[in-house]
Protein backbone atom coordinates (compact mmCIF):
# COMPACT_ATOMS: atom_id res chain seq x y z
CA UNK A 1 0.00 0.00 0.00
CA UNK A 2 1.40 3.38 -0.94
CA UNK A 3 1.44 6.42 1.32
CA UNK A 4 -1.28 8.01 -0.79
CA UNK A 5 -3.53 4.93 -0.62
CA UNK A 6 -3.01 4.64 3.14
CA UNK A 7 -3.79 8.32 3.74
CA UNK A 8 -6.89 8.16 1.55
CA UNK A 9 -8.20 4.98 3.23
CA UNK A 10 -7.49 6.33 6.71
CA UNK A 11 -9.28 9.61 5.97
CA UNK A 12 -12.29 7.70 4.63
CA UNK A 13 -12.44 5.51 7.74
CA UNK A 14 -12.10 8.54 10.02
CA UNK A 15 -15.19 9.93 8.28
CA UNK A 16 -17.23 6.71 8.26
CA UNK A 17 -16.48 5.21 11.68
CA UNK A 18 -18.06 8.00 13.78
CA UNK A 19 -21.21 7.67 11.65
CA UNK A 20 -21.55 4.02 12.66
CA UNK A 21 -22.87 5.10 16.04
CA UNK A 22 -26.09 6.20 14.30
CA UNK A 23 -26.51 2.82 12.65
CA UNK A 24 -24.22 0.84 10.46
CA UNK A 25 -25.00 -0.10 6.88
CA UNK A 26 -22.42 -2.88 7.12
CA UNK A 27 -21.46 -4.84 10.18
CA UNK A 28 -19.04 -3.51 12.79
CA UNK A 29 -16.66 -6.45 12.18
CA UNK A 30 -16.33 -5.37 8.54
CA UNK A 31 -15.32 -1.84 9.52
CA UNK A 32 -13.04 -3.04 12.34
CA UNK A 33 -11.27 -5.29 9.81
CA UNK A 34 -10.80 -2.31 7.48
CA UNK A 35 -9.14 -0.34 10.28
CA UNK A 36 -7.11 -3.30 11.54
CA UNK A 37 -5.77 -3.84 8.02
CA UNK A 38 -4.18 -0.39 8.21
CA UNK A 39 -2.12 -1.26 11.28
CA UNK A 40 0.63 -2.78 9.15
CA UNK A 41 1.09 0.51 7.28
CA UNK A 42 0.31 2.96 10.08
CA UNK A 43 3.91 4.17 10.21
CA UNK A 44 3.58 5.59 6.67
CA UNK A 45 2.18 8.79 8.18
CA UNK A 46 3.75 10.56 11.15
CA UNK A 47 0.43 10.51 13.01
CA UNK A 48 -0.81 7.24 11.47
CA UNK A 49 -0.37 5.18 14.64
CA UNK A 50 -2.34 7.69 16.70
CA UNK A 51 -5.13 7.92 14.13
CA UNK A 52 -5.52 4.15 13.75
CA UNK A 53 -5.50 3.74 17.54
CA UNK A 54 -8.24 6.38 17.86
CA UNK A 55 -10.44 4.50 15.38
CA UNK A 56 -9.89 1.20 17.19
CA UNK A 57 -10.79 2.92 20.47
CA UNK A 58 -14.08 4.04 18.90
CA UNK A 59 -14.83 0.43 17.96
CA UNK A 60 -14.16 -0.67 21.53
CA UNK A 61 -16.59 1.99 22.77
CA UNK A 62 -19.26 0.94 20.24
CA UNK A 63 -18.92 -2.68 21.28
CA UNK A 64 -19.11 -1.85 25.01
CA UNK A 65 -22.24 0.22 24.41
CA UNK A 66 -23.74 -2.55 22.32
CA UNK A 67 -23.15 -5.15 25.02
CA UNK A 68 -24.43 -2.91 27.81
CA UNK A 69 -27.63 -2.04 25.91
CA UNK A 70 -28.60 -5.71 25.53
Amino acid sequence: MSLHEFAKDLAHLEYVVPLLERGNPLSLPYWRNRVTALQAQQSLLPDGTKRVARLLKLFNEFERESVSSR
